[in-house]
């Protein structure tokens, strides 16, 4: 007879953030700058400068955000650059809403 081993289940991050983005990925670099430029900044830890607040970008992207949500519902790594594309068309008129 036989004995059946069971394999352990997949691991899975406690939390990953949808906005996670690729550093050399232009589209990326300028969906953060449009979140900074939108109020969604906070200062960094250690330099005297603003960044993107990856949590408020998180939340929009996923749907839960208070203001709306994001045209595609997916990662930020996920997206292709026709889906990053439509995302930075919203973030753009967001801003354009609010001036």
């Amino acid at each position: 007879m036989a004995l059946k081993t069971q394999s352990a289940p997949p691991k899975k991050a406690k939390y990953v953030l949808w906005s996670f983005f690729t550093v050399g990925n232009t589209q990326h670099s300028y969906i953060l700058s449009l979140c900074i430029q939108y109020g969604w900044s906070k200062d960094h830890k250690t330099k005297a400068i603003k960044v993107a607040d990856l949590g408020a970008l998180d939340k929009w992207l996923r749907g839960t955000h208070k203001i709306g949500q994001s045209p595609v519902l997916k990662p930020l790594n996920d997206m292709s650059p026709y889906e990053c594309s439509k995302v930075i068309h919203a973030l753009e008129q967001m801003i354009y809403k609010t001036k």
